[in-house]
């Protein structure tokens, strides 16, 4: 095939799904965007006149990783939701002859594509909104204003790298839920019904107790500058427990929902239907295999 024939099929595959890239491009951006305004107050200089310094940027630092991992989770979840979308026209495209080999490489330049215009726009926009963001917390912290506008080198290197990572997995997602699908599957994934989610009992309890774990550290941790840095492991935990939790309880409730009303006909659908609702809400990592099927 031509040079540039796998780059340009990218490029009009995501020009005729612009409805559905778009809000997933701008959702990209204000996850970059929100990264380097933190890391930027983390290193800016101005910071350095304020009480409590060395604190506030461990704090910031901290907050740094919690963003950066909900960042990973809300991404995985709109594009587990893209690539949901875009299978019909894979499984086309492998009909007419190309392997999953040559589909990959397409994958590969769309997100390419993607990660290069987010990470540049994020970017800009942090730029843009870090100076104002400075100035806010300076106003509440009491510091000395400065009205110079600076680029933090280091915060544009951590936040490259970050997203660079993040790009590579959901690359390496899409990859994986395409590779491991026939064409005819592939074509037919939108008239397929959703199977009905089945409550895992392993993801509930490991929820309840990452949870407990979680409250354990934050209540009966005392010393102060152990209490700042578990504190926000405690957070880390209790966004893993949710999700754990929320997965596997919200579906065993609708579930109860659905047998206590089945004897009703009127009542049975809607509660049914509920439950297929919650199961295309809840794809993050793992796609329809997470619940399981009965």
């Amino acid at each position: 095939m031509k040079t540039g024939f796998y780059p340009k099929l990218a490029f009009d595959g995501i020009r005729k799904n612009r409805k559905m890239y778009l809000p997933y491009i701008l959702t990209c951006i204000g996850m970059v965007m929100m990264y380097y305004i933190i890391l930027y107050l983390q290193f800016t200089k101005s910071l350095e006149t304020t009480d409590g310094y060395s604190m506030i940027r461990e704090i910031l630092g901290l907050g740094s990783w919690v963003v950066a991992i909900f960042a990973c989770i809300f991404l995985f979840y709109t594009n587990s939701f893209l690539i949901k979308r875009r299978k019909k026209e894979f499984g086309l495209y492998n009909i007419l002859g190309m392997d999953k080999k040559n589909l990959s490489k397409v994958l590969f330049w769309e997100t390419l594509f993607i990660a290069l215009i987010s990470i540049s726009a994020g970017l800009v926009a942090g730029i843009i909104l870090s100076k104002l963001s400075e100035l806010v917390f300076l106003n509440i912290l009491k510091g000395a204003v400065s009205y110079n506008l600076s680029v933090s080198v280091q915060g544009i290197l951590m936040c490259v790298a970050v997203f660079a990572v993040i790009f590579l997995l959901l690359f390496l997602n899409s990859l994986r839920q395409i590779k491991f699908a026939n064409a005819i599957s592939l074509v037919k994934s939108d008239s397929v019904g959703e199977k009905p989610p089945k409550a895992n009992w392993v993801f509930g309890i490991a929820g309840v107790l990452i949870l407990a774990a979680a409250y354990f550290i934050a209540v009966y941790i005392k010393e102060p500058l152990q209490a700042l840095s578990l504190f926000f492991i405690a957070v880390i935990m209790v966004i893993v427990a949710t999700y754990l939790i929320m997965i596997s309880g919200s579906v065993l409730f609708c579930r109860l929902l659905h047998m206590k009303f089945i004897a009703n006909p009127e009542n049975k659908f809607p509660v049914k239907n509920l439950l297929h609702k919650i199961l295309k809400g809840m794809v993050i990592f793992f796609g329809d295999g997470v619940f399981g099927s009965k």
